[in-house]
Order: C-alpha cells, then sequence, then structure tokens
C-alpha cells in the first residue's frame, strides 16, 4: 500500500456479522490493494452480541489499514456511519454493509464516478436478492415516499454503498436514524449527485435487521428531514412561512377592530392582541435573518465534533 496520508477511507458498521467479516474484510483487501491507492477501513461495532469485536480485533491484528471503532451500547447504523466519518482521514469515504450484500468489486467504479465530478454517487440495487414482502416492498415504498417527499430522484436511497466527498460530509447534518435521507439532504445542500447500478448479493448468514417496521420509520422521519432541507436551503423562507400566520391573525384583528365599536378597555385588549401576534411574527423573521447567518458561518467554519467513544487504531 502506497505510504501516507489514506486518500479512500471505507467505513462499515457492524452489528451481529461475525460469520461475513472474515470474507467481506478479504474481499475489501483484494479490490483496494489493486487499485494502488493508500486507504483504510473503518469498522464500527454497535456494540454486537455475538463475536463480531473480537473478529474485528483479530483481523486489525493482521492488517494495519484497520481501524475498529467500539461502542459501550448499541446506537444503530446511522451513529455507527457519524463515528466513521469522524475518525476517517481520506478524501474519498465510501460506506457499505457488513453483510456482505454490497460487492467490494463496485468500489472502483463508485470511485471513478466520483472523480467524474460528482460529490455523492448512490448505489442502485436495481437487481435485489432479497425476499419481496419483507425487503423489497417496503423499500420500493420507502423510496416512493422519499422521493415525493423531499424531491431528491433516487432510485435507491437505502443502499448504503455509496461514494462521498470528504467536503460533502463534512457538512451533512448525521444524526438519529436518519442515514437513508443523506441523498435528500445532499440535494438540498446543492450537491451534485450520481446513481450507479451496483451488484446485490444475497445473503450468506444471519437475518436482516430491517422489515415492514422500516417503513413506519420512514414515515416519522419524512417530516423532520422535509424540514430540515427546506431549511438548508433557504432557512429566511423557513421561517417566515411560521410568520405568516401570526401575520395574517394580526391583520384580522386590525380590521376587526377599525370595523367594529367597544369600549375603552377592549379597544386597549384588541390593539394588544394585534401587537402581540405582530411581535410574534416580526420575532419568527428575526429568527430567519439569524438562521441564514449561522448557516453562512456553519459553512465557513465545518461542522460540528463526533467524539467516538472508543477507537482502536494502528496508526
Amino acid at each position: 500500500m502506497p505510504e501516507g496520508r489514506p486518500e479512500l477511507s471505507v467505513v462499515l458498521p457492524v452489528y451481529n456479522e461475525e460469520e461475513s467479516l472474515p470474507l467481506l474484510n478479504r474481499e475489501l483487501m483484494a479490490v483496494l490493494r489493486a487499485m494502488g491507492e493508500a486507504f483504510e477501513l473503518i469498522y464500527v461495532d454497535d456494540r454486537s452480541t455475538d463475536h463480531s469485536l473480537r473478529v474485528l480485533l483479530a483481523l486489525q491484528e493482521q492488517n494495519p489499514e484497520i481501524v475498529v471503532v467500539e461502542f459501550p451500547c448499541n446506537f444503530g447504523q446511522t451513529p455507527a456511519m457519524a463515528a466513521g466519518f469522524e475518525v476517517s482521514q481520506g478524501q474519498i469515504i465510501l460506506t457499505l454493509d457488513a453483510d456482505l450484500q454490497n460487492d467490494p468489486a463496485d468500489i472502483p467504479r463508485l470511485v471513478a464516478k466520483l472523480r467524474e465530478g460528482a460529490d455523492l454517487v448512490v448505489g442502485w440495487r436495481r437487481k435485489r436478492e432479497d425476499g419481496f414482502v419483507l425487503r423489497r416492498l417496503p423499500s420500493r415504498v420507502a423510496n416512493r415516499l422519499i422521493a415525493w417527499v423531499t424531491g431528491a430522484r433516487i432510485h435507491d436511497t437505502g443502499c448504503t454503498l455509496k461514494a462521498y466527498r470528504r467536503e460533502l460530509v463534512a457538512n451533512l447534518p448525521i444524526y438519529a436514524d436518519q442515514h437513508r435521507f443523506l441523498p435528500a439532504l445532499a440535494v438540498a445542500s446543492g450537491a451534485r449527485i450520481e446513481e450507479l447500478e451496483v451488484h446485490h448479493r444475497a445473503r450468506q448468514f444471519g437475518s436482516s435487521k430491517y422489515g415492514v417496521g422500516r417503513v413506519a420509520r420512514v414515515f416519522l422521519d419524512l417530516f423532520s428531514i422535509k424540514m430540515l432541507a427546506t431549511f438548508l436551503r433557504s432557512p429566511l423562507m423557513y421561517f417566515a412561512f411560521l410568520a405568516l400566520p401570526f401575520g395574517m391573525i394580526a391583520g384580522v384583528l386590525g380590521v376587526l377592530r377599525s370595523l367594529g365599536t367597544q369600549s375603552q378597555m377592549a379597544s386597549y385588549t384588541s390593539w394588544f392582541a394585534v401587537a402581540l401576534f405582530l411581535q410574534s411574527a416580526a420575532y419568527f423573521l428575526l429568527l430567519g435573518l439569524l438562521a441564514e447567518l449561522v448557516i453562512q458561518v456553519s459553512g465557513l467554519h465545518g461542522r460540528r465534533s463526533f467524539d467516538p467513544l472508543s477507537s482502536h487504531s494502528k496508526r
């Protein structure tokens, strides 16, 4: 492997994949070494209940390119990705699942596509080797919902196999259980996105961690993602939308007060209500202006810090 800072960082969230890991690591090492570029493999163990961590530490002893991040409890796939992004050093960051269903042989094609000018290359599992009811049907529903609500015309937002420019990852908010929405957030931030059809393989070991319940989680996440995407694109417009009802109520109350006849005390109360609603509208508009400023400053100075709780590295 060429010396120096890695050009490629491959991030893999891991949860109960002890049987898959040796085979997957062998494939990854063969593909990445054949590319002739400095690389690192970052495995994030999400508090597996099997022997996945033990397997990862053994693989690390044999391969200096491997970094292992260990969580003290099960946080989920999105925090695992965020931890991998945080410790990564490469200018190009790739993600894939640890269950052997994503094909490492697709990595060179993703990297080549990214270097053609994209900021994010999303894998498209056009021919999926999964059951229809528990995997493909929920995925289709989720993809249609995400495309309809967010406007991100991506065929397969749930495919973990993706390639990112470091600059994009540094400015995307990554939290909760929303890794599948990263393409939608990237679209909202103005990133250049490409899709690439990738191979998909049948699961060899263990069982899937996803099912029909995934659609319900998508419903719950879509609202917050839609707001966040709108916020990233134009905070002032978002807050102006929130200010609009207060301004309209103030206008209606003002008109009614002007046309009606009331006692002096009632008059003072009515005008106080008008002033209160106007103040609320002005408050949201000022928040919008402040948010515009914060977004601009955040774009200049980078992202928040994420401190992995335990990391094993040979660097």
